[in-house]
């Protein structure tokens, strides 16, 4: 059987949709849509079509680690890209209250394919709409580590601490990146 290459899956069942954010399975999963549940929804994200699009793309991206198969893996990681910039491409409002998460999702994604330039670039446009998130600072950070950029991993920390001074993740990451190494 020749696999369907760059493909995406469609949650169905709620095992589907457990690992996905909650509107994905309120407006979306079979005998919820209609109901005032998935209206609240739609009212929430209104005007922002393909959102579907999103959900079927974070679940194909956790299908992907599913598989120890590493063909398969990009297979699935190309086909939750394509599902997950869907959405900006086709009537995305920039000014949308998900667009931080999903820059950052899109860039967990680049990452996973070691894309790791547009992986960054996600990253920067997930802290540019939202610069008191921790997340995309410290997925900046991990790239830059991959990358041996040691002192770039140190102000990106440095940057996220700036706008969320409390933020124990970040915090963590710095200390352990200013330690000094024992074989000093």
């Amino acid at each position: 059987m020749i696999p369907n290459l760059a493909s995406a899956e469609y949650p169905k069942t709620d095992l589907d949709y457990m690992g996905l954010p909650i509107f994905c399975k309120e407006m979306h999963q079979e005998g919820n849509v209609g109901t005032a549940r998935a209206q609240m929804w739609e009212k929430r994200l209104a005007g922002n079509g393909g959102i579907h699009h999103y959900c079927a793309g974070l679940f194909t991206y956790n299908l992907a680690w599913q598989t120890s198969d590493k063909t398969e893996r990009k297979s699935r990681l190309k086909g939750a890209l394509a599902e997950m910039i869907y959405p900006l491409h086709h009537g995305i409002s920039p000014n949308f209250v998900l667009l931080p998460k999903m820059y950052y999702d899109i860039g967990k994604v680049h990452e996973a394919l070691e894309d790791y330039k547009s992986a960054i670039e996600m990253y920067q446009k997930s802290i540019e709409r939202s610069p008191k998130t921790w997340m995309s600072y410290a997925a900046l950070s991990d790239i830059y580590l991959k990358l041996n950029k040691t002192s770039d991993a140190i102000t990106i920390l440095e940057q996220g601490l700036e706008k969320k001074p409390d933020s124990k993740p970040l915090l963590k990451r710095l200390s352990k990146l200013k330690k000094p190494s024992k074989s000093q």
